[in-house]
């Protein structure tokens, strides 16, 4: 009799630890998908971020390409493209900035 009574013991403690490792198991694996979840929002902005850059630097190109038309063009038209190239970099910069919160963001 204390025998069964030791075994029905046994079982009742080794079914209590396996249900307690099983919620720390379900715990981890929610944590996992949190985990991946935000991981893919990181890495959808620091996508979108890329592609900020690459907006940033056509800008900057263009801005360099009106600056270079001050050594052949009269400088009252150079001016005003100069002045829209430098507003598109202004913007595109900004765009960046944004773009790298958002992942920064989503990071934490």
């Amino acid at each position: 009799m204390l025998s069964k009574f030791r075994f029905i013991l046994f079982l009742v403690i080794s079914f209590s630890i396996a249900g307690c490792n099983g919620g720390r198991v379900e715990e981890l694996e929610h944590r996992v998908s949190e985990l991946e979840s935000q991981l893919k929002k990181v890495n959808s902005n620091l996508s979108d971020a890329e592609s900020e850059v690459s907006t940033l630097q056509s800008a900057v190109e263009d801005l360099n390409s009106a600056v270079d038309e001050f050594q052949f063009r009269d400088w009252r038209v150079v001016v005003s493209n100069v002045q829209t190239a430098a507003s598109e970099v202004e913007s595109a910069a900004s765009s960046v900035e944004s773009s790298v919160d958002d992942a920064v963001s989503a990071a934490n």
